[in-house]
């Protein structure tokens, strides 16, 4: 039986096989949860090879918070795609848009937000989470670079969140492993070449998780369905806002 599609690759799980619909969509987000977890794996291997152990240690000390935001981040962004989830198998096409929009809004405001409060709090919080202090530099020189870029995980996720409510599993997939693959590369410049070490791989991370943040945005520009992102209907609605923080 072929598979029911509309444009843009997206995927209405609410016809046809069900079991195939939820394996050709499932299988791509187990693989991208792989992806989205790698990056702070890639710069403590990276720097492992070409660094000394205060360069790891201090990435390594900084571990638990780049887990919570990820996970902060990626639980956000399933929170809006399952409300635009919702609207979209119940084919109520404004409601979607007004959803998308609202989720792409929290997400830039949201970043900010927690961006501007990472670079304030990291220095006392990893004091208080007993730091080291011969580590102390490498770890507030990773995570002001990490969390500055907060903005940017927060975007990357929430759209591919949106992209995978409406059944597109895969494109979120490839532009992560672009971007993992763009992060290994510029690791390895920013180390080898430029002896940047903590802070390099820091920037390489912000870098990778902007371009996969403007892929994923672009994808959601470029359509022609009612999921349409559209910068002027930026807006949040208030309800809506609060069933998907609740969910996430």
């Amino acid at each position: 039986m072929s598979q029911p599609r509309t444009k843009d690759r997206s995927l209405d799980v609410t016809e046809g096989v069900i079991w195939q619909q939820l394996l050709q969509l499932c299988v791509p987000i187990f693989v991208s949860s792989f992806f989205q977890q790698a990056y702070t794996l890639i710069n403590t291997f990276i720097v492992g090879q070409f660094a000394g152990k205060a360069a790891v240690g201090g990435i390594q000390a900084t571990m638990a918070l780049t887990d919570l935001a990820v996970g902060f981040t990626v639980g956000v962004g399933a929170g809006c795609a399952v409300i635009c989830g919702q609207y979209f198998g119940a084919h109520e096409n404004e409601r979607l848009s007004a959803s998308v929009h609202t989720a792409m809004s929290l997400a830039l405001v949201g970043g900010l937000f927690f961006s501007a409060a990472g670079l304030l709090a990291i220095e006392p919080i990893l004091r208080l989470m007993g730091t080291p202090a011969d580590l102390l530099g490498e770890s507030l020189a990773y995570g002001r670079c990490y969390f500055g870029a907060m903005v940017f995980s927060l975007v990357m996720n929430m759209g591919a969140g949106l992209l995978r409510a409406v059944g597109d599993s895969k494109r979120p997939l490839y532009f992560l492993i672009i971007c993992c693959v763009l992060n290994v590369v510029m690791d390895i410049v920013a180390v080898v070449v430029f002896d940047l070490v903590v802070e390099g791989v820091a920037i390489a991370t912000s870098l990778a998780q902007l371009i996969s943040a403007v892929l994923v945005c672009r994808s959601l520009i470029r359509s022609k369905q009612s999921y349409r992102l559209e910068l002027k209907n930026l807006r949040v609605e208030g309800r809506m806002m609060r069933r998907a923080v609740h969910i996430g």
